[in-house]
């Protein structure tokens, strides 16, 4: 499993990596990283909450 984890990871890297960009002078650009910041870390605070959660409950 976590060779496919990584695998996929260095994949997604490499097409993140790969794309033309974007204006970052255009007034929405600092709220759209803003707000991708946020959107990222919420996923990651979900992932952590829920496996924390399933495990107390395995501990039962």
């Amino acid at each position: 499993m976590k060779k496919y984890l990584l695998a996929a990871s260095l994949g997604a890297s490499q097409i993140a990596l790969a794309h033309p960009g974007h204006d970052h002078q255009h007034w929405a650009a600092e709220p759209i990283h803003i707000l991708t910041a946020i959107a990222i870390t919420a996923v990651i605070g979900t992932a952590f909450y829920i496996a924390r959660k399933q495990k107390a409950k395995n501990h039962d």
